[in-house]
């Protein structure tokens, strides 16, 4: 195990967190991307696959203002538990629904963002309680590793099920599957050990703090805004037009392989060489690279180059997306004071992130509106590629912290 480096640095709740990170993984890595062709299929509409994440990522940041109330006053397993209930609730209205789910995409994207809302604010919370400065890096590399090698193999499983049964009789199926991971993900959420809450919710306090010059977490807050400009299109975007240029969820399946396969590789350099001195370099160097992997796409649209902005995009992801997790991270427990207000600061966080994400779909929405045709709809591509620029400009104004 020691080329996934020093890994005796994380006991038994960072592998149990580990575990449940790579149920969702599986679960999300099957079905997600295909949720959205899947809705595409039933109508080639843009705008409602818009509203359907839309609805998903302003509810996840209504639901994850109350689950950081529910993990300050109760406990943070009981938000990580409800999240893989909603989440599996979610594929169960998808699966009795069938192709009627265009109907309903308001109802599901509620759903979705409820369960996604509550897992990930625990999740981020188990994670700054279970990981420290001194392991963080070593987590993300070897969490990232584990989503990456099961991203290889899922996506190619569910296109070939699609392909090689009735497609939509193949996309029950996966749905199905997912289902049962999200239960399976529920048994190993009663493992976690409960902790006795402490303190009151002080999520003001935290948020008016964005709008002090001279606090760090306004930087932090900026950072968020802006990687979530980019994932909120992004994450359905560039898997839809895989499917629309390519036609074939088998073709999509490989993408989407092909790109956790070459995320696994950067994960694993990402665990290895990513000290805390390095961190604003490697954010540097991903972000430039995901925006040039853009440019081929923007002056020839092919399946080739919709290959290389995805792909190329998973290559780099990691060595921004890790860095700036234990940044923030580090920050929330720089000290004790910081550190009692944990939930407080991942909600902060999700709630930037989310702002980002709701803006980049409004934006798309507009411009969808007036023309989704892919010669137009490019220009907008390139843009959302360099916004995750701002990432880098507000994060570097963060000050590393002193090592005792």
């Amino acid at each position: 195990m020691r080329i996934l480096g020093n890994v005796d640095r994380l006991d038994r709740e960072a592998w149990l967190l580990i575990l449940e990170s790579g149920l969702f993984a599986i679960a999300t890595a099957l079905s997600n991307t295909f949720v959205n062709v899947y809705l595409w299929k039933i109508k080639n509409d843009l705008i409602i696959i818009s509203w359907f994440n839309f609805t998903h990522y302003l509810t996840g940041a209504v639901t994850f203002i109350f689950a950081g109330w529910i993990s300050k006053r109760i406990d943070r397993v009981i938000a990580i538990r409800l999240g893989v209930i909603f989440l599996s609730v979610f594929y169960l209205s998808v699966l009795l629904l069938g192709t009627q789910a265009i109907d309903y995409v308001i109802l599901l994207g509620i759903l979705l963002g409820v369960g996604g809302g509550f897992f990930w604010l625990a999740y981020n919370v188990l994670y700054f309680e279970i990981t420290e400065r001194e392991n963080r890096d070593i987590y993300n590399g070897i969490n990232g590793l584990m989503s990456s090698g099961v991203g290889i193999i899922a996506p190619l499983l569910s296109g070939w099920i699609i392909t090689r049964v009735d497609q939509f009789t193949g996309y029950t199926v996966i749905f199905a599957i997912s289902l049962g991971i999200f239960l399976a993900a529920v048994v190993v959420s009663f493992f976690f050990k409960r902790r006795v809450p402490q303190g009151r919710y002080r999520l003001v306090s935290v948020l008016s703090w964005t709008n002090q010059r001279k606090h760090h977490w306004q930087w932090v807050s900026l950072a968020m805004i802006s990687q979530g400009m980019r994932e909120g299109v992004f994450v359905f975007l560039i898997g839809l037009l895989v499917f629309v240029i390519t036609k074939n969820e088998l073709t999509l399946g490989t993408f989407f392989t092909a790109a956790s396969l070459v995320s696994l590789l950067s994960f694993y350099i990402v665990g290895r060489f990513v000290k805390p001195k390095v961190r604003n370099t490697f954010i540097f160097i991903g972000t430039v690279m995901m925006g040039l992997a853009v440019l081929p796409f923007i002056f020839h649209i092919s399946s080739w180059t919709i290959f290389i902005l995805g792909v190329g995009g998973a290559l780099f992801y990691p060595l921004y997306a890790a860095p700036l997790t234990s940044i923030v991270f580090d920050i929330i427990g720089k000290n004790e004071e910081t550190a009692k207000l944990r939930v407080e600061y991942v909600v902060a966080r999700e709630l930037a992130l989310n702002l980002g994400r709701l803006t980049s779909i409004l934006i798309f929405i507009w411009w969808v509106s007036i023309s989704a045709d892919l010669m137009h709809l490019r220009w907008f591509i390139l843009a959302m590629a360099f916004v995750q620029l701002g990432v880098w400009f507000a994060i570097r104004r963060v000050p590393p912290l002193k090592t005792a």
